[in-house]
C-alpha cells in the first residue's frame, strides 16, 4: 500500500486542529469588541479604558461607535457581535426583561466592591446587569448672556413666566425618563409618584422655544444665546468650558440634579465571555475612570477614585460633596413606565401653541 500523499496528511492534521479548537492564531484569541454612542463617547473609550486593557493584558479591544447601543444588541439578538455594550440604567432594566443581557454573580467581579450599593443595578434575583462605570448628571444649563445661574436656583424656576418662549425641551424619549423623574423629586414625589412632576413639567412645557433633537442642536441654542435655558447634561457644559467657551453655565437646583449612571453590561450568547468579565472588572476600577473624567467630564463610580483639583474647579466642588446632591432613582420601575411617560411627554409638547 502507498502511504498517503503529503497534502491530504497537512490537511487531515489541520481539521484535527480546528476540530479541537487549537488553531492557532487569531481564531482562537479573546477579544473585546465594544459597542458606544459617538460624538466623542467611543474616543473617550479607547484612550481611557481600552487603551490601559490592552496594555495590561494583551487582549485586543475594539471599539465601534454606532447611533444606539441598544438598538444593537437588540437587532442582534441570538448573534451578538458584541461582547460588551455601555448603556444606560434604563435601558439595562429594559434588555434585563427582555432576556437581551447576560447577569453576573457579585462575586464574579473583585472591583464591585469599590461600587456603593446603590449604584449597583441588580436584577430581581440580586444578580448583576453589568459594571457600573461613570455618571453625568441632569440639571439646568444656561446661557449667561441671558440669564444668571441664581435665576435657576430651583426647577421650578423653569416655570416663571419670565422665560416664556426662551427654554429648550429635550426629546420625549429623554424628557418622559429624565425631567418627570427629577421633577417628581423637586415637587415632594418620586419616579412611582410623579403626578406633582407632571404638573411642573406642563408649565415647564409653555415656556418652551422648541425640543432640541440632538446634544449638538442644545449646544448651538445655548452658545448662540438663542435661549435663557433648559434642562441639560452637565458634560455638554463641561466639554464646552474645556473648549473655552464663557457664556454658559450649568446649575444643580437646589432640589437637587438626576444622576445618569452608566454602565456596561454583555449581550446574552455573548462571544469570548472570559476576556468581557476581564473586562467588566477592569472598566470598574478608578484609574480608568478617572481619565474618562478628564477627557469627556464623565464622573467615577468608583469610590477610590478623587479627583485632581484642576478637575474639582471645573466640577465646582468634590465628588464627596456632589454625590449626596444628585437623585438616584429606581431605574428598573422608570423603564416599565416609559411607554406611558412617553406618550404623555409627546402630548404635552404637541399642545403647545
Amino acid at each position: 500500500m502507498r502511504p498517503p500523499k503529503r497534502s491530504r496528511v497537512l490537511a487531515l492534521a489541520l481539521g484535527s486542529l480546528f476540530s479541537l479548537g487549537l488553531a492557532a492564531g487569531p481564531a482562537c484569541a479573546q477579544k473585546i469588541s465594544m459597542a458606544t454612542w459617538g460624538g466623542g463617547v467611543g474616543e473617550t473609550w479607547r484612550n481611557s479604558f481600552g487603551k490601559l486593557f490592552q496594555e495590561a493584558t494583551g487582549t485586543p479591544v475594539t471599539i465601534t461607535e454606532v447611533p444606539n447601543p441598544e438598538a444593537q444588541v437588540r437587532a442582534q439578538k441570538g448573534s451578538p457581535q458584541y461582547n460588551a455594550v455601555i448603556a444606560t440604567y434604563f435601558e439595562a432594566a429594559n434588555m434585563n426583561k427582555d432576556g437581551l443581557i447576560e447577569t453576573f454573580d457579585v462575586a464574579d467581579f473583585p472591583e464591585i466592591k469599590n461600587i456603593a450599593e446603590k449604584y449597583r443595578l441588580l436584577d430581581g434575583n440580586g444578580r448583576l446587569l453589568g459594571m457600573p462605570v461613570y455618571f453625568m448628571y441632569y440639571g439646568i444649563a444656561l446661557n449667561t448672556d441671558n440669564a444668571k445661574a441664581a435665576e435657576f436656583a430651583s426647577w421650578a424656576d423653569l416655570a416663571k413666566p419670565k422665560w416664556k418662549g426662551q427654554l429648550a425641551l429635550n426629546r420625549p424619549i429623554y424628557a418622559s425618563t429624565y425631567d418627570l423623574t427629577v421633577l417628581a423629586y423637586a415637587t415632594g414625589g418620586n419616579e412611582k409618584n410623579i403626578e406633582p412632576g407632571m404638573k411642573l413639567y406642563e408649565q415647564i412645557a409653555q415656556n418652551g422655544m422648541t425640543a432640541f433633537s440632538s446634544m449638538a442642536q442644545m449646544n448651538q441654542l445655548l452658545t448662540r444665546g438663542e435661549i435663557a435655558g433648559g434642562a441639560y447634561y452637565s458634560t455638554r457644559i463641561w466639554q464646552m468650558k474645556r473648549e473655552g467657551l464663557t457664556n454658559v453655565e450649568f446649575v444643580v437646583p437646589k432640589e437637587g440634579a438626576l444622576m445618569l449612571p452608566y454602565l456596561v453590561v454583555v449581550p446574552k450568547g455573548a462571544p469570548d465571555m472570559a476576556a468581557a468579565k476581564k473586562w467588566l472588572d477592569f472598566v470598574g476600577k478608578a484609574d480608568p475612570q478617572l481619565r474618562a473624567t478628564e477627557i469627556s467630564g464623565y464622573m467615577p463610580l468608583n469610590e477610590t477614585a478623587v479627583l485632581p483639583p484642576p478637575l474639582e474647579k471645573i466640577v465646582g466642588m468634590p465628588l464627596a460633596v456632589l454625590k449626596p446632591k444628585l437623585i438616584q432613582p429606581d431605574w428598573a420601575y422608570i423603564a416599565e413606565k416609559q411607554k406611558e411617560r412617553v406618550a404623555f411627554v409627546e402630548k404635552t409638547i404637541a399642545g403647545i401653541k
